[in-house]
Parts: structure tokens; C-alpha cells; sequence
């Protein structure tokens, strides 16, 4: 796989995106995809990059303990787009499959998602999305507290992602806890 530590402020842009979140995504998304016949090397890396172009929204927008106003949400959704072209710029060869994860990890299954209202995903796309909510919910965010994983599996069932990624990612989340625990 490609070196992607050899890439301009790719520490910098990690921490403006959320590090942690960046990694957790990554991470579950590894411990997926396997059960989806899907390159665990090449989920990680869609995991970890998938949020790339928030580098390019204002830091006080991704910070913002407030409702956004139109146009702050508009940026917000350009960031799968951004994602994509900065990964293009610093990774010519980079797999078509990687860059489709990275712009379409906020498309869903009834067309309303975004930038493109896709209505079909593949495995890999729809697993770093899945994750990428999983992992959402469980983080505490400046305007709530983390959702339990009960509460969690109940809000990923309801989104409309495809049901074999969903339990893919609930069985490796559950797999993933237990591995802490012991």
C-alpha cells in the first residue's frame, strides 16, 4: 500500500479532522471487512482518510458548539469532494474504490444522502459509512453526550445502508469491545 505519512500536513490534516475519530473509523472498518470479502489494508486506509477534505472547512465551523447556518452545512458537505481531490492530488494511482469510499461516505440507500444522491453503494463505501456512524455516535460531541451501544445498533439499523454492512460492523463492534474488556 502507499505511504500516506509521505504526504503534505497528512498529521495536521488528521488532527483538524479528528484523529481519534479518524483511527476508530479505520479501525473498525478493518475488523469489517474481511466478512464482507473486503481488503482489510484498503478499508483501514479508506477508514482513516475518509474525513480528509474537512481540512478544507473553517476550524470554528468544525468546532461549532451551535447549529450551522445554511451555508456553514454547505461547506460541511463539500468535505467528501474536497476528501477526494486532495487524496487525487497526493495519490495520482490512488484506487478507484478508496476514492469512492472517501467521496460517497455520507450517500445512503434512498438517494438522500450527498454530494451525489447515490442510491446504490458498494461493500467498501457502505462499510465506511456505517462505521464512520457507528463511531459518530459513540464519540461525545460538543452538543451531546455518546450514545450507548444498544441505542447505537438501534439508530445504524434505521440508516438506510445496506443490512449485511450494518451487521457487519455491529458483529465487529461487539467483537471489538469484548477484545478491550478482556
Amino acid at each position: 500500500m502507499y505511504d500516506i505519512n509521505r504526504w503534505p500536513s497528512v498529521r495536521g490534516v488528521l488532527d483538524v479532522c479528528g484523529r481519534e475519530h479518524a483511527l476508530d473509523v479505520a479501525r473498525l472498518a478493518r475488523q469489517a471487512a474481511p466478512s464482507l470479502h473486503v481488503d482489510p489494508d484498503l478499508a483501514y486506509l479508506a477508514g482513516l482518510l475518509h474525513d480528509v477534505g474537512k481540512i478544507s472547512v473553517p476550524l470554528d465551523i468544525l468546532m461549532a458548539e451551535r447549529a450551522l447556518s445554511e451555508s456553514e452545512w454547505t461547506l460541511v458537505r463539500a468535505h467528501p469532494v474536497e476528501g477526494e481531490g486532495l487524496i487525487r492530488t497526493w495519490w495520482p494511482d490512488a484506487p478507484a474504490a478508496l476514492l469512492h469510499a472517501v467521496r460517497h461516505h455520507h450517500e445512503r440507500l434512498d438517494g438522500l444522502g450527498y454530494p451525489d444522491q447515490l442510491r446504490a453503494l458498494p461493500d467498501l463505501t457502505a462499510l465506511v459509512a456505517a462505521a464512520d456512524v457507528y463511531v459518530a455516535l459513540r464519540e461525545a460531541r460538543p452538543y451531546r453526550e455518546p450514545v450507548g451501544a444498544l441505542a447505537c445498533a438501534e439508530i445504524l439499523w434505521s440508516e438506510p445502508l445496506p443490512a449485511h454492512v450494518i451487521h457487519a460492523v455491529l458483529d465487529a463492534a461487539v467483537t471489538d469491545s469484548v477484545t478491550r474488556v478482556v
